[in-house]
């Protein structure tokens, strides 16, 4: 059973409880009045309200987490005994140097897909690893006339790998060392320190841990929720201090996780990753509590009454009590009406009859109605 139905059920079960014990026979024909006594349904303790014409909204909320996406692990390759390492925090982009060996070789952080796997520098054979730093090398300024970017080494390439190393205070050899350059797909945030200092590094060991610098919201939802969240559907997202930032769906797991709690229930769901329109929105916050809110339906330019207007028929189905000439330029839409759904006069002279309503959508106490002989404008009766 999907959300939407679920939210629909319990919302018909608040018109039955909204009914206040009234249970109609016939189609809008006759009604069984309240026992004697009954507050909540004594006619001269109701009134009647307009019916209106609005759009409709159903939205539901999902716990969820605000945190940084991916997971990137540094492994050493330079032998050495680790002297100083970036705080954790601190954000590494390309270029820039994440940790110190033997108090003088820094290894620094370059934009690539494919990681490092041997010495580069002249006479190096042509290879991804090769056009990746020479990639890196133009974006950050390094390269001059007659630089070309492409798999294969050459002076010029040399030369620029030179103008970056005495830049970074690396020793100015032309050369890249296997373990001088860790290429991971972008930019990262250090999360941890993974070897404490003066420990030895290398060999593929792990040095320090982190994460992308995109902010994301990710979520696991019900696999029966799963049609609800299309990738770029707008929600919005509220924040631990209570603002609110829009956001949209960026992808929905294809693989369902099943999980069993401590009294043996399990339930079966996907992640799901959302971005916010605007990230900085978001300050500082990491792996902190927030709330998603999407529109489950909406319904647009609908007739719509009070919830408590509706009244359960014994047969099944709901009406709603109009009354008769009531429409809202003939009476207060607040003043008091002595119900008589036989037709009969009122004691301040209104006649109501009983007509056939289809509930539609519920929102903040309202209820989407489609009928025959209903316009915006007339009154129907609701319990004060």
């Amino acid at each position: 059973m999907n959300r939407l139905v679920r939210l629909l059920g319990a919302a018909i079960v608040l018109v039955v409880i909204a009914a206040g014990g009234w249970w109609l026979t016939g189609a809008g024909v006759a009604a069984s009045p309240p026992a004697s006594g009954d507050n909540e349904t004594d006619p001269a303790a109701r009134q009647t309200v307009a019916v209106e014409r609005n759009t409709l909204t159903v939205t539901d909320d999902f716990d969820a987490t605000l945190r940084f996406a991916g997971d990137y692990d540094v492994l050493g390759s330079l032998s050495g005994i680790l002297t100083r390492t970036v705080p954790v925090g601190r954000t590494v982009k390309a270029g820039q140097w994440l940790y110190e060996t033997d108090g003088r070789v820094k290894t620094s952080l370059m934009v690539g897909k494919r990681p490092a796997w041997r010495d580069m520098g002249s006479g190096v054979d042509d290879g991804a690893d090769v056009l990746q730093l020479e990639q890196n090398l133009k974006k950050l300024g390094f390269t001059r006339k007659g630089f070309t970017t492409d798999r294969h080494w050459d002076a010029h390439t040399t030369a620029a790998v030179k103008r970056w190393q005495r830049k970074a205070g690396l020793p100015v050899d032309g050369t890249v060392e296997l373990g001088e350059v860790v290429f991971l797909p972008e930019a990262i945030r250090v999360t941890g320190i993974d070897a404490p200092l003066g420990s030895m590094v290398g060999q593929g060991g792990p040095v320090m841990s982190g994460s992308s610098t995109r902010r994301v919201v990710s979520l696991d939802i019900d696999v029966d929720d799963g049609e609800l969240f299309e990738p770029g559907t707008p929600v919005q997202v509220e924040l631990p201090d209570g603002s609110s930032v829009a956001g949209s769906v960026a992808s929905v797991g294809r693989v369902a996780e099943t999980a069993s709690d401590q009294q043996g229930n399990t339930s079966t769901t996907l992640p799901v990753t959302i971005t916010l329109d605007d990230p900085t929105a978001a300050g500082d916050l990491d792996q902190a509590a927030v709330t998603v809110t999407l529109v489950i339906s909406s319904r647009e330019n609908v007739l719509t009454v009070p919830v408590n207007a509706l009244l359960a028929l014994r047969e099944g189905g709901y009406a709603v009590e109009v009354v008769d000439g009531g429409a809202a330029g003939n009476a207060p839409a607040a003043s008091p009406v002595a119900t008589s759904p036989d037709g009969s006069a009122t004691p301040d002279g209104l006649q109501t009859h009983l007509v056939r309503v289809e509930p539609g959508l519920f929102d903040n106490g309202n209820v989407e109605i489609t009928a025959t002989g209903i316009e915006p404008g007339d009154l129907v009766v609701v319990p004060s």
